[in-house]
C-alpha cells in the first residue's frame, strides 16, 4: 500500500514514538490510583507531580498553577466560566476567527451571565488592530476580559502576546490566550508575559489525545467544571490520566529540547511549499506573510473552478491529507467560520497545509505533481 503523505498537523499530530514508549511503559509499571494511600498509588501520585512540575519549568510557572485537563477545549471552558463568573465580567473582547471552542461557550455563558461581546477587527492576514484594542479598553471601565489566540488554527496568523499583555494591564483587563496551536512551538514565559490564562493539548505536539493542562495566574480565578471526588486540587475531579499525563509531558519536553531544529526545519518546508505553489499556481492568495505567520500553517485560497467542490476529496483519493478549514454539518461541506468573514462572497476553497518535524521536501514536491492533475490554469 502507498504510504500516505499527511500535512494536516494542526488538526492533530502523529505520536512520537518516544512518546508511545513512555506511555507504554508507564502503563504497566504506574497503574495505581493516584488517590490511594498505599505504595503503588503514591508511585503514580509522584508521577502526576513530577510531570506538574516538569511542565512548569518549562512554561516559567510555578507547578500550583498547572491542572490537568482533557485538552484545550475543556480548559478554555474552564476559563472563561471560571472568570466571567467569578469576577463578574461585563464585556468581553476577542475576534470572529477565534476557535468555536473559545466563541461558542462565550455564547452559552452570555446568556446566563448577560455581558457583552465585542469583536475587534482583524485583517486579511487574521491579526488584530492593537490601537483598537487599546482604544476600547481604555473607555471601558467595567471588569473586562480579553480573549484572543496566540497562533490561529486556520491562518496560522500570530498575536503578539506581550503587548496585548501591556494593553490589559495597563486597563485592568484579564488576559486570556488560547495557545492550544503555539504551546510547544512557541517560547512561553508566564512569568513574564503576565498573563491570566492559557492552556496547551499534548495530540498538538505529538502526544496523546485526550489530555492537556490549563494554567491560571491566580487561585481565586478559577472554579471547578467537573465535580465529584475532589482530585486536581478541587479543580478537576475524576482519576487522574497517569499515562496520558505521562506522554504529555514527554512530548512536550521533546519539542522543547528540539524546538530550534524543528522551527528551521518547519520554515524551510513553508517556504519551499510556498514558492512552489506560487511558481505553478500563481492564481492562488496565501494569507499572511512570513512575518505574520508560524511555519506550522501556510493556507492560500483557490478561485472556483468546475469541480472545486471535490478538490479536497480528490486530494485525499491520491493519498495527501490537508485541511478546508471546513465544518461538517450533516455531512456537507461548508465555509469555515474564518473564511465566511474573510473571503464571504468567494464561492473558492482555501486549503490549510499544516507542516510538522517528520514531513519532507519530497512530499512537498509529490503535493505539487497531484495538484497540477487537479488545478487548472497552471502557469
Amino acid at each position: 500500500m502507498k504510504q500516505r503523505i499527511y500535512l494536516d498537523n494542526a488538526a492533530t499530530t502523529a505520536l512520537h514514538p518516544e512518546v508511545a514508549q513512555t506511555m507504554y511503559e508507564t502503563s504497566i509499571s504506574i497503574f495505581g490510583n493516584p488517590s490511594s494511600i498505599h505504595q503503588d498509588g503514591v508511585r503514580a501520585r509522584n508521577l502526576i507531580e513530577e510531570s506538574r512540575r516538569k511542565i512548569s519549568d518549562i512554561l516559567h510557572c510555578s507547578p500550583g498553577q498547572i491542572y490537568f485537563t482533557s485538552g484545550g477545549t475543556e480548559a478554555n471552558n474552564m476559563i472563561l466560566r471560571s472568570v466571567i463568573e467569578l469576577q463578574q465580567i461585563k464585556t468581553v473582547y476577542t475576534t470572529y476567527i477565534e476557535h468555536p471552542c473559545i466563541l461558542n461557550p462565550l455564547s452559552e455563558l452570555q446568556k446566563k451571565f448577560n455581558f457583552k461581546i465585542q469583536f475587534i477587527s482583524v485583517t486579511n492576514a487574521g491579526i488584530i488592530d492593537y490601537e483598537e484594542l487599546e482604544s476600547k479598553l481604555s473607555n471601558d471601565h467595567e471588569k473586562k476580559l480579553v480573549s484572543l489566540m496566540q497562533l490561529n488554527n486556520e491562518l496560522g496568523s500570530v498575536h503578539d502576546l506581550s503587548i496585548i499583555a501591556k494593553i490589559c494591564k495597563l486597563h485592568s483587563a484579564y488576559f486570556h490566550s488560547d495557545t492550544t496551536q503555539s504551546i510547544g512551538l512557541m517560547p512561553m514565559n508566564a512569568e513574564e508575559l503576565g498573563i491570566d490564562f492559557f492552556c496547551g493539548s499534548a495530540h498538538k505536539f505529538h502526544g496523546p489525545k485526550g489530555i492537556g493542562f490549563v494554567y491560571f495566574k491566580e487561585p481565586g480565578l478559577h472554579q471547578a467544571l467537573i465535580h465529584g471526588g475532589g482530585q486536581e486540587r478541587n479543580m478537576r475531579s475524576g482519576t487522574e490520566n497517569t499515562i496520558g499525563i505521562a506522554g504529555l509531558t514527554k512530548a512536550l519536553e521533546l519539542i522543547h529540547q528540539n524546538k530550534n531544529s524543528i522551527l528551521t526545519h518547519l520554515e524551510f518546508l513553508n517556504q519551499y511549499c510556498k514558492q512552489q505553489l506560487s511558481q505553478h499556481f500563481p492564481q492562488l492568495e496565501f494569507f499572511g506573510t512570513k512575518e505574520t505567520t508560524h511555519p506550522k500553517i501556510l493556507t492560500f485560497h483557490c478561485p472556483s473552478f468546475s469541480g472545486i467542490e471535490m478538490l479536497l476529496i480528490n486530494l485525499d483519493i491520491h493519498g495527501i491529507s490537508v485541511s478546508g478549514g471546513s465544518a461538517c454539518s450533516s455531512g456537507a461541506e461548508k465555509k469555515s467560520h474564518v473564511m465566511q468573514q474573510l473571503k464571504p462572497d468567494s464561492d473558492g476553497r482555501s486549503i490549510r497545509i499544516s507542516f510538522a518535524y517528520n514531513n519532507t521536501k519530497v512530499e512537498i514536491d509529490q503535493l505539487i505533481l497531484v495538484l497540477k492533475k487537479l488545478l487548472p490554469n497552471q502557469e
